[in-house]
C-alpha cells in the first residue's frame, strides 16, 4: 500500500524520465475508476514542480447526446456485434478521426483545434478550442492507447465502478439508466479494449491506498 501522494509523485519521476519529446501520456481505466480525480492530482503535481504540460480529453470528442441516443435505433445485422444496437459500441460514441488528428497535431508540436462537447448542453461548444502542444501531453482516454508513448492505467473492480458511478451521477440519471449505459457499452466496450500491457498499472480500488500492480 502506498499513499496517494506518493503514487501521484512517483507518476511524475515515471513521466519525466520518458525519452519522447513530445511524450503523449494516456491515463485510462474503465470508465468510473478515478481518471479525472487521478489526472487532476497529476496536473497539480507537475504545476508545484514547474513543469508544463498540455491536457487533452478524450471525451472533448463526444459526438452530441441526441445523436449518441439516435443510436439506439440502428441494430448491426452481422458481424462481431451482430444483434447489437450502434449505441452499445461504445467506438460510435466519437469522432475518432477528430480525435486521432488533434494527437497527430501535437505529436507535431503543433495546435490542435476543434469545437469540444459539452456535458451541460450535450452539444458541441460553438467555440472552438486551442490545446497548444508542450513537451508533456497528459490524455484522459482509453479508446486511441495505441497512440500513446506512456500509458498510466487504474484498475477497479466492476462491482466498486457501479457504485461510484450511482452516487456521482445521480443528479443526470437514474441507477437503472447508470447501469444499464454501463453494463451494455462503456463496460463492454473495457472488456474488449483494456490495455494488455500498461507502464504502470495502479490498483485504484481504495482511493485512500492505491497500491503499484505493474511499473515498467
Amino acid at each position: 500500500m502506498s499513499s496517494p501522494a506518493s503514487i501521484i509523485q512517483h507518476c511524475v519521476e515515471r513521466i519525466l524520465a520518458q525519452p519522447h519529446a513530445p511524450c503523449l501520456v494516456a491515463i485510462t481505466g474503465e470508465s468510473g475508476s478515478g481518471k479525472s480525480y487521478f489526472i487532476k492530482a497529476l496536473r497539480q503535481e507537475l504545476e508545484s514542480r514547474g513543469v508544463e504540460y498540455t491536457f487533452l480529453n478524450h471525451d472533448d470528442f463526444l459526438i452530441p447526446r441526441k445523436e449518441r441516443e439516435a443510436l439506439r435505433q440502428r441494430i448491426y445485422k452481422e458481424g462481431e456485434f451482430q444483434g447489437k444496437s450502434h449505441w452499445e459500441v461504445l467506438e460510435n460514441w466519437y469522432y475518432f478521426d477528430a480525435f486521432e488528428s488533434a494527437l497527430e497535431k501535437l505529436r507535431n508540436n503543433q495546435p490542435a483545434i476543434y469545437h469540444p462537447y459539452v456535458h451541460g448542453s450535450g452539444e458541441l461548444d460553438s467555440k472552438p478550442k486551442v490545446v497548444k502542444p508542450s513537451r508533456i501531453i497528459l490524455i484522459e482516454d482509453k479508446i486511441l492507447l495505441h497512440k500513446m508513448d506512456y500509458v498510466i492505467e487504474l484498475a477497479v473492480n466492476r462491482r466498486e465502478i457501479i457504485e461510484r458511478k450511482i452516487e456521482r451521477d445521480s443528479d443526470v440519471r437514474t441507477p437503472d439508466q447508470t447501469i444499464e449505459m454501463h453494463e451494455k457499452a462503456q463496460g463492454f466496450f473495457w472488456d474488449r479494449q483494456q490495455p494488455v500491457t500498461s507502464n504502470l498499472k495502479i490498483d485504484n480500488n481504495d482511493y485512500h491506498q492505491p497500491t503499484i500492480l505493474v511499473d515498467k
